[in-house]
């Protein structure tokens, strides 16, 4: 069944199926999609709601905190590409390691400076 584009939610729909394809991360969706003249910030969310605990190995379900950060991703034409991305920090029930980030793949972890 084809959708028709005309309905605002519709192509709302079909702009976020396009950009989650083009981004190729597999498990990663579009949320919503912003853009200046020269850049284009993505909103994306992990398909996958759970992590797997780096002490125990126990999949962990409880999220403890969630924080927005901001990815460079690589260019689309001639527009930067930022990826805003919600990333979950879980409290593991089994061992009770307090605070553990679900690792994405595709980006690397935060890193910290210190003066």
């Amino acid at each position: 069944m084809l959708e028709n584009p005309e309905k605002p939610g519709n192509l709302a729909l079909i702009i976020k199926r396009v950009m989650t394809k083009l981004l190729k991360l597999p498990g990663v969706i579009v949320e919503d999609s912003k853009q200046t003249e020269e850049t284009l910030i993505l909103s994306v969310r992990i398909e996958k709601k759970t992590a797997a605990c780096p002490r125990c190995g126990e999949i962990s379900h409880r999220v403890h905190q969630n924080k927005s950060h901001l990815v460079r991703d690589l260019p689309m034409g001639d527009r930067e590409v930022i990826l805003k991305v919600n990333r979950r920090r879980f409290k593991c029930e089994k061992c009770q390691k307090p605070l553990f980030e679900r690792n994405f793949g595709f980006c690397r972890r935060k890193k910290t400076f210190y003066l």
